[in-house]
């Protein structure tokens, strides 16, 4: 079955930019449409007055924008159009609920990144092939 619709989960780190550019290749090569997806984790517990709560999140807004701009130059320079999307949220639950509200066929992730739940409950990659209805390349 031929690919038309990739979904890749992207990060920032160098698991998750490995396997964008997989994504990337992988959809020039089928001619499929590629949307990426940054899952945005609650904010740290730590802040505790408004102050530090604004300034986690102008740094977790910096963060994703730059996030948002290297994955799209990444798809560019080979030519591929790629559409991004923020979602805030748990990982595994957003990557697969995401994949199926946009229909996408396949999931593209690296198999370890940023995503702070993975020391305590198996990493994301482990928990989006689990609960897929789709397959996934976990990228190594």
């Amino acid at each position: 079955m031929p690919f038309r619709h990739i979904m890749v989960a992207i990060d920032g780190s160098a698991e998750s930019q490995h396997a964008l550019d997989v994504a990337i290749e992988l959809a020039g090569l089928v001619d499929a449409r590629l949307t990426g997806l940054a899952v945005e984790g609650p904010l740290p517990a730590y802040a505790a007055t408004m102050a530090e709560v604004d300034e986690v999140k102008r740094e977790k807004d910096r963060f994703f924008l730059k996030l948002a701009q290297e994955a799209l130059e990444r798809a560019g320079l080979a030519g591929i159009e790629l559409e991004l999307e923020l979602r805030p949220g748990h990982a595994a639950e957003v990557i697969t609920k995401y994949a199926r509200e946009i229909d996408a066929d396949l999931i593209v992730l690296g198999h370890k990144g940023h995503f702070l739940h993975a020391h305590l409950l198996g990493s994301t990659a482990d928990r989006v092939a689990e609960h897929s209805d789709v397959p996934v390349l976990i990228v190594r």
